[in-house]
């Protein structure tokens, strides 16, 4: 039976509620699975596939993923499943900065070449950003400090699950 390895960084918790979000839809569709931060994961070799998740920072993945994906890359090999990213402002930003995230994922799916479509989850933040930052990334003053939406996640799990 093929076991499936979620692995993730996450800094505020977001990527880590999304991920354990990946596992519980895992297990509901029977597929076994272990959810497991990047820094405790020991041994890639008793997993047939793997999900990675992180956040997105200055517009490319968290540094924290990018260095775990160079030391892994030989067991990382046609292992990929999916990756996840989160980011606060993708959706609510402005496009430019979309499309600088969309450009350093392409890069990583070419690293990676995972199974399945790379699907950038709205993340969180705890507190407003100051008001010279969302004018920068073109973020409103009312916009909600927590952009998670679950039910986008479900829908990904659909696809990882087939």
């Amino acid at each position: 039976m093929e076991k499936i390895l979620v692995t993730y960084f996450s800094k505020t918790g977001s990527t880590k509620e999304i991920a354990e979000r990946i596992g519980k839809n895992l297990s509901e569709k029977g597929l076994e699975n272990e959810v497991v931060k990047m820094s405790e994961v020991k041994d890639m070799n008793n997993y047939s596939k793997i999900v990675l998740g992180s956040p997105i920072y200055g517009m490319k993945m968290a540094p924290d993923f990018m260095k775990f994906v160079e030391d892994n890359a030989d067991s990382l090999k046609d292992k990929v499943l999916g990756i996840f990213p989160v980011a606060y402002i993708y959706y609510d930003g402005r496009k430019f900065w979309r499309k600088a995230m969309d450009k350093s994922l392409r890069k990583l799916e070419k690293k990676l070449n995972p199974e399945k479509q790379t699907t950038v989850f709205a993340g969180r933040v705890s507190d407003k950003m100051p008001l010279p930052m969302r004018l920068i990334f073109g973020i409103s003053s009312d916009t909600p400090l927590d952009l998670v939406k679950l039910e986008e996640v479900d829908k990904w799990c659909e696809e990882l699950s087939k």
